[in-house]
């Protein structure tokens, strides 16, 4: 040890060698580790051991204490290390090319906590990137999207101010995969252009998360006001460019370096534990060793039964995976209901992983997931008594398997898992609205062939509403034999529907005909219709199986059940749950009606699927006079509702002008409709 005496420049000279040698020694120790990571490539075993991680920690924290070095600091330090062996032997593992050049879209200015976080990651992976700096996390996304970047980091929670809801949204309403997560222990620090008294402070700048994370300190500068800006570094850049050192921002002490500014405090978080998780999001999904750690996130909503988050949530513990994030958002246009975000320890790649979102598919109205990934962030367990922070054990039985008792859903093999009696014994009920479509009740949605003008749409709206019609239907695209026939009114007519909608107070369904249309239309539309002509779709179904909106799927013109229930299970699988089936007749040799209304389907499918069943009296058959015989015994053979179309001058109609009710038939057909009893 130097002595009292030692010249400073020996002293520095000291540190030199000192920090060389340890550069040195973490250099041999990622040596060791690649050797260990090929000991258990060649013995296929897992790369993550977590009974080693924890004697680690125990170890260098135990010679912390005895040299004298601060234990916080050593425990991040072996933290980061760990975590770095971890990333390197999967990138080893998975083949991941060495030195790969990527363009990584950031929301913020340069040296923000965004910008440390993706050169740590870059770094991780041995990759040369490029990062491309946006003002948004909206931006970074459509950069992402639009192919201008190969990836984008964004902040998805923090120990401190919890999770950022905008960027959960865009998780939700954007296809794009999470493939990777990073870490970052934020220090925030308070900066200025020179020395202040605190008390002299008037300003304190900063992005939003850094004022909520620091609040506890910017409350305490009593005569400073808050001022938000859209990132740290901008706020760093103005009180430099300012001159005055009244204004003060918070941020990285990086930013405040690159900036020209002085560091006035540094540790001014409300706790000093504040870390920041990153979501790293690419266009398409990665495939994830089977032996490395992996956690995988998704989001799901519960359907609306008694005790359906804990069977949902059940299904990951009785099938051995440890839970590590839930959080519950609103879900948009559903005062009062909720979306979950879900993290756990799995890999999709799994076969276990596989059938248990299938089962979890089963009890929810729609899951997305959104990506599997290699596991960094880890959580750390306390135990009583013990000061000693543990990494956790492998994935096991989550705590909710010893509360909650229940055999999981019986595994289906055949074409249609998700949409079989085997997945769920129970009937699918589907709220629409304040409606639900499914179980005991009985729906009719009703209305025009298709939407010709406002008068014509807003009156039949009413009348059906008056003679007992729950759903308002109209078509705005028109999928037409001839070319020559009215197509529709289009988006203009779409407004009419749901302008009509809200003046009666019914939720409307409409056909939706291709992939772009069905963002749009899911933004007005209760209930989107997949037409006979589209059963088989399968790009259109991919895509409304990403919707959290309800799906009427219409049998194909010369369809089987089979074919039918596999065209259901596009939608299932791609994780939308709330489909409704509808039976709309089928081609045969007959020439009576437009199509044979096979009404035998009915208990078939009540038998096969958990799904709802509506029927379509009105294509069905083609003429409105055998629309109310056929109304009657679908609800007889135990349909779950009805189709009908009316106008109110049916010859004047412009599509489908012989199947169509007036205003006086549909009347008696719903009158005549109470003294059925549904099967």
């Amino acid at each position: 040890m130097p002595d009292s005496e030692t010249p400073l420049p020996a002293l520095r000279d000291r540190l030199s060698d000192l920090d060389k040698r340890i550069v040195e020694l973490i250099a041999e120790r990622f040596r060791v580790v690649a050797h260990v990571g090929d000991e258990k490539a060649g013995s296929d075993r897992a790369i993550r051991d977590p009974e080693r991680e924890r004697q680690v920690l125990a170890s260098v924290e135990q010679i912390a204490r005895v040299e004298g070095a601060p234990v916080n600091l050593v425990r991040r330090m072996y933290r980061d290390l760990l975590g770095e062996s971890v990333s390197r032997q999967v990138s080893s593992r998975t083949g991941q090319t060495q030195h790969e050049h990527v363009r990584l879209a950031v929301q913020g200015a340069e040296q923000t906590f965004s910008f440390l976080a993706a050169h740590k990651y870059l770094s991780g992976g041995e990759r040369q990137g490029e990062l491309v700096a946006t003002r948004t996390y909206q931006a970074a996304v459509d950069a992402l999207k639009a192919g201008e970047v190969d990836l984008a980091i964004l902040p998805i929670e923090n120990t401190i101010a919890g999770s950022i809801n905008e960027v959960y949204d865009l998780l939700r309403e954007n296809d794009v995969s999470i493939v990777g997560e990073e870490t970052w222990n934020v220090d925030h620090c308070l900066a200025g252009v020179s020395e202040v008294p605190l008390g002299a402070v008037r300003r304190v700048l900063s992005d939003l998360d850094g004022l909520e994370q620091c609040s506890a300190f910017v409350q305490a500068l009593s005569r400073a006001a808050p001022v938000l800006h859209v990132d740290a570094g901008e706020a760093m850049r103005a009180v430099a460019d300012s001159g005055d050192p009244t204004q003060v921002a918070i941020g990285a002490p990086e930013a405040a370096t690159a900036h020209g500014l002085q560091v006035l405090r540094r540790a001014i978080a409300n706790h000093a534990e504040n870390f920041t998780r990153f979501v790293v999001l690419a266009r398409d999904p990665v495939a994830v060793d089977l032996n490395a750690p992996c956690k995988t996130s998704l989001i799901f909503v519960g359907r609306h039964e008694q005790g359906a988050l804990i069977r949902s949530l059940d299904v990951l513990g009785s099938s051995g995976h440890s839970m590590t994030k839930l959080e519950s958002r609103p879900r948009p246009g559903r005062p009062w209901e909720y979306m979950f975000f879900l993290d756990f320890e799995g890999n999709v790649a799994d076969p276990r992983t596989a059938s248990a979102l299938d089962d979890l598919r089963s009890t929810s109205l729609h899951l997305k997931v959104l990506g599997s990934y290699p596991a960094k962030a880890t959580k750390i367990e306390f135990h009583h008594g013990d000061s000693t922070p543990l990494l956790p054990e492998p994935a096991g039985v989550d705590v909710l398997e010893a509360v909650v008792t229940g055999a999981p859903p019986v595994r289906a093999s055949s074409n249609y898992r998700l949409a079989g009696r085997a997945a769920r014994t129970a009937d699918t009920v589907i709220p629409v609205g304040t409606l639900l479509v499914g179980g005991s009740g009985f729906v009719v949605m009703a209305g025009p062939c298709s939407v010709e003008s406002a008068d014509q749409v807003m009156t039949t709206a009413r009348a059906v509403r008056e003679a007992g019609a729950q759903i308002l239907r109209g078509g705005v695209f028109k999928p037409r034999t001839s070319p020559y026939a009215f197509q529709g009114l289009g988006w203009d007519g779409l407004d009419l529907l749901a302008a009509a909608g809200r003046a009666s107070g019914m939720p409307i369904i409409s056909e939706v005909m291709a992939v772009d249309q069905v963002r749009r239309m899911a933004e007005l539309v209760d209930i989107l219709q997949v037409g006979a002509r589209n059963m088989q779709n399968f790009d259109l179904l991919r895509e409304l199986g990403k919707l959290d909106r309800p799906i009427l799927l219409k049998r194909g013109l010369s369809s089987t059940i089979e074919e039918w229930l596999g065209a259901a299970e596009y939608l299932l699988a791609s994780g939308n749950q709330q489909v409704i089936l509808c039976e709309r007749g089928i081609r045969t040799f007959e020439t009576s009606t437009r199509n044979t209304l096979d009404l035998s389907a009915i208990p078939v499918l009540r038998e096969r699927t958990h799904l709802p069943v509506i029927v379509d009296p009105s294509h069905g058959t083609g003429y409105r006079a055998y629309v109310p015989a056929m109304a009657r015994a679908a609800r007889a053979a135990g349909a779950h509702g009805l189709l009908i179309e009316v106008h109110p001058d049916p010859d004047r109609a412009l599509s489908d002008a012989a199947q169509s009710l007036s205003f006086a038939e549909f009347l008696a057909l719903m009158r005549s409709l109470e003294s059925v009893a549904p099967s």
